[in-house]
Order: C-alpha cells, then sequence, then structure tokens
C-alpha cells in the first residue's frame, strides 16, 4: 500500500512539474520602453523597426514613387493602405483596407525611373537592399506569434518614455504630417499597434524573399504590353480544329447519320486527346498550354490572407472591447494609432461594418445555405464569415454549400445541393494550377461514334418521347446515359428504377481536392419518359414547377 501511495505521490508530483512548465507566463517585454535594443522575441521591438531609418526612407519611398503593388497582383500596397484609416465597409473591398486620408511628408531622392515597369522593379529592388531591416522584419514575427498566444493578449500596453520617446513621435509626426513642434505627455504601444504594424512588414519580407520571381513577372508583363500576350492555346490544338474545319466547315446535323463524318469526328477527338501526356484523355492539357491559368506562390497568398483576416478579426476583438465607438481606447490612453488624432476623428478600423449582416433578406422559400456548417440567415454578420474564414486559414478547409429543396406535389421533389470547398492545407503547398482537374473525357467514349449506336439510342428516345417505348427503350436510354457518364470524369448519371429516384453529379475537383465544387441534382418520382417527355406528367405538376421556378427567380433577382 505504502509503494503504491508513493507511486501517486510522485505522479502528482510530475503533474504539478510539468503542468508548471507549461504554466509559465509568457514573456511580453518590459511595460515601458525608454529606448531601442529591445528584445527581438519580444513585441517590445515594434519601437526598434518604426524608428528605424531604413523603414522610414522605404515608407517615403513607396509613397513618393504612387505605384501600389498589392502580394501577388500589387505586392507592396498595403504598406501604403495600412496608414490609412477606414477599413472598407464590405467584404467586396475589404483587399483595399484603407482610405486615403492619411500621406506622410514625402523627402526622398533620387526619384525613380520615370517608365512605369521600371518604377515597379525600382520599388522592389529598393526593399531588396534593406537586408537589415528584413531580418528585423523577421525577427519581430516571433514576438508577434508570443503575443497572440496570450490569453490576455488585448490587454497589452506599453508606455513608451525617454529616448523611445522622442524618437517615435519624430516618426509618427514625419508619416502623419503634423506640426514639428507636435507632442503629448504619455504615449503608448497597445496590441493594435503591434498587429498593424504586422501586417504592415509582410508584404515587404515577401517582395524581398520573393525579388528575382517579381521582377522577372514584371518584365514578362512588359513584354506583353509591347508585343501583346503570349498565346494560351496548344498550336497543336489550333491545327486540328483548323484541319478538321476545312473539311466540315458547318456541321449539319444530319452529318451524325454519316459513318465517313463519325469517323473522322471521332479521330479527330482522338488527335485532340493526345496533344498532351495522357493520351487517354481529352483534358486541359490538350486545349492550353503548360503555363496557361497557373498561379505562382499560391502559397504566399494563402499566407498573407491568412495574416489579413487573423489581423482584422483580432484588431475587431480589440476594438469591441477596448475602445469607444470613435476607436479610441476607454481609458484615454494616446497610442501610436491615435497620436495627432482629433477626439471627433472616427480611428476605429472594424467598428463601422464588421456587425453589418451579409444578407438583406431571408433566403427563398427551400434554400438552405451554410458555411462551415453554420448556417447563413440574416442574423449572419461580416464578422462571424470573417471568424469563420479565420479558424479557417491557413490549413483547414471552408465550405459553402447551399441546398434547394422544391417538394412539386406528393410524388414529385426536386433537390439541387451546391458545394464549394477550399481546402488551404492543399492550395497553401504548390502553385494552383487550373489545368489539373477533373474536367476530362475518356477517350472510350468515341466506341459509341458509330452509326449502330447512334441509331439505337435517338430511336429509343424517340419511341419514349412520343410514348410509343417498352421497357428495352428505357433500358437503353440508361445504359447510353451511363455509358456516356462513366467516361466522364466531372459528371455521373444514376437512376434507381425503385424509387424512380435519378441523381446528376457534377464535380469539379482542382489538383487533387485543393478545391471542389459539386453540384447534384436529385430528382424524386420522376420516371425516365417522365423525364425525356415532360408532358406525359400532369398538368397539375407541371404548374406547380413553373410556380416554383417564377417564385424562387424573383426572390434572388
Amino acid at each position: 500500500m505504502k509503494f503504491s501511495r508513493y507511486i501517486w505521490i510522485l505522479f502528482i508530483v510530475f503533474i504539478f512539474m510539468f503542468g508548471c512548465v507549461g504554466l509559465e507566463p509568457i514573456d511580453l517585454g518590459p511595460s515601458e520602453i525608454s529606448d531601442t535594443g529591445n528584445d527581438p522575441d519580444t513585441p517590445a521591438y515594434f519601437v526598434d523597426i518604426l524608428t528605424d531609418d531604413d523603414f522610414v526612407d522605404l515608407l517615403d519611398e513607396l509613397f513618393e514613387t504612387g505605384s501600389i503593388i498589392v502580394t501577388t497582383n500589387n505586392v507592396a500596397g498595403v504598406a501604403q493602405n495600412i496608414l490609412n484609416k477606414n477599413l472598407t465597409t464590405s467584404l467586396d473591398s475589404v483587399g483595399e483596407l484603407f482610405d486615403d486620408k492619411l500621406l506622410p511628408n514625402l523627402n526622398v531622392s533620387p526619384p525613380p525611373p520615370e517608365n512605369s515597369y521600371d518604377l515597379l522593379i525600382h520599388i522592389l529592388d529598393v526593399i531588396a537592399s534593406k537586408e537589415a531591416l528584413i531580418n528585423k522584419m523577421k525577427q519581430f514575427r516571433t514576438g508577434v506569434n508570443t503575443l497572440l498566444q496570450y490569453e490576455g493578449r488585448y490587454d497589452y500596453l506599453v508606455e513608451i518614455t525617454g529616448n523611445a520617446k522622442d524618437k517615435v513621435e519624430n516618426v509618427l509626426r514625419h508619416l502623419k504630417d503634423l506640426d514639428p513642434e507636435f507632442t503629448v505627455d504619455h504615449l503608448y504601444g497597445d496590441f493594435r499597434d503591434i498587429m498593424i504594424l504586422n501586417l504592415l512588414i509582410e508584404p515587404f519580407i515577401f517582395i524581398y524573399d520573393n525579388h528575382d520571381g517579381l521582377v522577372t513577372m514584371i518584365e514578362n508583363a512588359s513584354e506583353t504590353i509591347e508585343n501583346g500576350p503570349e498565346p494560351i492555346i496548344q498550336p497543336q490544338f489550333i491545327t486540328q480544329v483548323n484541319l478538321f474545319e476545312s473539311i466540315y466547315p458547318d456541321i449539319e446535323p444530319s452529318y451524325f447519320a454519316s459513318s465517313t463524318f463519325l469517323s473522322d469526328f471521332s479521330q479527330f477527338l482522338d488527335n485532340l486527346s493526345d496533344i498532351s501526356v495522357d493520351e487517354n484523355y481529352l483534358d486541359l492539357n490538350d486545349i492550353f498550354v503548360q503555363d496557361a491559368f497557373v498561379f505562382p506562390w499560391f502559397d504566399k497568398f494563402i499566407h498573407l490572407s491568412d495574416l489579413l483576416v487573423k489581423t482584422i478579426v483580432e484588431i475587431n476583438a480589440f476594438e469591441v472591447q477596448k475602445t469607444d465607438e470613435n476607436g479610441f481606447r476607454n481609458d484615454e490612453k494616446t497610442t501610436l494609432w491615435t497620436f495627432g488624432e482629433d477626439a471627433s476623428d472616427n480611428v476605429a478600423i472594424t467598428l463601422s461594418w464588421y456587425d453589418e449582416t451579409i444578407l438583406g433578406e431571408e433566403l427563398p422559400d427551400g434554400v438552405v445555405a451554410t458555411l462551415n456548417g453554420e448556417e447563413i440567415d440574416t442574423s449572419m454578420q461580416v464578422i462571424d464569415v470573417l471568424e469563420i474564414l479565420n479558424s479557417s486559414l491557413p490549413n483547414n478547409t471552408l465550405n459553402l454549400t447551399i441546398e434547394y429543396a422544391t417538394p412539386i406535389d406528393l410524388e414529385h421533389t426536386v433537390n439541387v445541393d451546391f458545394s464549394l470547398t477550399f481546402d488551404f492545407q492543399k492550395l497553401s503547398s504548390q502553385d494552383l494550377d487550373l489545368k489539373d482537374s477533373n474536367l476530362k473525357m475518356n477517350d472510350q467514349i468515341l466506341d459509341i461514334l458509330n452509326i449502330a449506336s447512334i441509331t439505337e439510342f435517338a430511336s429509343a428516345v424517340e419511341n419514349i418521347a412520343t410514348d410509343t417505348y417498352n421497357q428495352n427503350d428505357i433500358d437503353t436510354v440508361i445504359s447510353y446515359l451511363t455509358f456516356i457518364t462513366d467516361n466522364l470524369e466531372f459528371v455521373s448519371f444514376n437512376y434507381d428504377p425503385n424509387s424512380t429516384t435519378t441523381t446528376i453529379v457534377f464535380e469539379c475537383n482542382v489538383q487533387n481536392g485543393a478545391i471542389v465544387a459539386t453540384l447534384t441534382l436529385t430528382l424524386e418520382g420522376f420516371t425516365i419518359p417522365q423525364l425525356i417527355n415532360p408532358l406525359s406528367i400532369s398538368q397539375d405538376v407541371i404548374n406547380n414547377i413553373k410556380y416554383l421556378n417564377y417564385s424562387f427567380l424573383s426572390k434572388i433577382k
């Protein structure tokens, strides 16, 4: 018994020992910053970056050039936008971040080149020359990540005093174009300041790390403007199409009763499928050149998107808890963000739009939409969507579903289900190539391009349409539809005669599940003859379908 008791005592001691290791207080640096030279692993390092001459010169250079490049499309623009004031009031323009209230006092030399493409490269070169500054920015990430792990992160507040205060105020007066004598008795840095600076520096790091590739991209864009865009269609594809059109300039329906045409058409499609490496399929690689619809640095785009969304969500939580309706701190302390701002100004970044609802009115009857399992209705706010997106980035999935169920009568129902899924872990592991998808056709489908098959299928459809069919006609139609869809990678067809349920699924799968869009049509209670010949359905059912369609369309207009 004693031995057992000692084991339990030791077990409890180990729990406390290792538990205490996990409960060590997070080092957020000092509560007062009097000078530069702060620990780069703490949020206090913001003073060292903000007062770095290279940082101020870099911002001036960007404003002087007047060019904005953000992420993969406009890579440096967050640098200008972040210094401006108001976050846009809708998701449609959230990428712009801020308007143009705040501009710095400019004093830069030498002037940048005049050519717009040279100008962009000049900006990239300037950023690439700031190695020491970029290393500081990368170190600052550690302190920010430490802060974000802290449960009480919104309480973070550090007073800036002494030499540090003088340096920071000089920078703020310069950037905000304030009176040279303007000062405050007490100046602080808080959580919002840290998050803004963290967002500001990330595009600079991106440009520095990808300088050569970005220069090449800009040079290629310049050549495209001068010489026209490079063709995106495979030359072999154009050759095959031109050859076929020279023989059959106008295709008439009657041609499908010609064995010669069907043979030529089958050979034409087979030749197309042989263009790319996978000769058994006609796919997008047979049509488009290798670089078409390829988006490089998509992993970087996911990273920057994650940072942007996380920053917005975190700043919103801070402003809701710690500021008044205009964005000033409840304790009236002056921070980097509010320095030099009039008390009547609105300096809030998120408070004017975060609680707006995303739907103006209820969805049409029968429609249910969800985002990662959360129902989309008139109570869902913009911040709710951003929080869902924040929980999905950068390594989880985002799933949008829309279900539309339309009971037509007691025996007939039409269901439309749509799903769109983004797997961010897969998207962030490679370049995005939209051609790498299941939008392909197996060339075995060409086996039905013959007189016998087309005649058999057409005759069965005609018999059903004229109400002169038998079970063999129904089986023939089902057999051919199944064969066709089995050889189209992006569509499937199934008919259950016991429940008279037809299910048709269209799915676009990009890069092995990185992006998946699925549309499912489920027709319950409809026989094959009713699907082919709607006139065989009772007039009451037809009237119900017309009414439901009209009602739905009038709601979504």
